[in-house]
């Protein structure tokens, strides 16, 4: 369901159903996961098998927004085990908007349509990578209008 929210709605997303919140949630939940990997993986130290089972999931091409919602809960509850009060879905502190919406002039997308990207502050020096997609390709890099 994820892909729903680039593939049929395009930049015109209009939240307009509780399917359309649930796909910007798990959209969201997966660009935290992919930008933050090293930290998970570190923080979930020996036990982080459910970033490897959700990484496996969104690598292959028949996941659908249900299996990612689940596998995204229990990594999840996994994280705010491990320490992290926010888990992958966040708190107070991070925005459920999608990169771009607030006023950014540069945004980073996602190679695979699954997240929201970046937004050009939360981006170093370096070009950030999507960790779902083959060989960590580049997130595509684009200038807002």
């Amino acid at each position: 369901m994820a892909r729903g929210i680039t593939e049929h709605r395009g930049a015109k997303f209009c939240m307009t159903s509780q399917a359309e919140v649930a796909d910007l949630k798990t959209a969201k939940a997966l660009s935290y996961v992919c930008g933050h990997r090293d930290e998970l993986v570190e923080l979930l130290a020996e036990d982080d098998a459910a970033l490897r089972t959700l990484e496996a999931a969104v690598g292959r091409p028949a996941t659908d927004g249900i299996a990612l919602t689940a596998l995204l809960d229990t990594l999840h509850a996994a994280v705010r085990h491990a320490g992290d009060p926010s888990g992958v879905y966040g708190g107070t502190g991070r925005s459920v908007l999608p990169a771009g919406v607030a006023d950014q002039d540069v945004v980073y997308r996602c190679p695979l349509q699954l997240c929201i990207g970046r937004s050009g502050h939360e981006v170093g020096d370096d070009v950030p990578r999507c960790r779902f997609a083959p060989a960590e390709t580049a997130l595509i890099r684009e200038r807002l209008p």
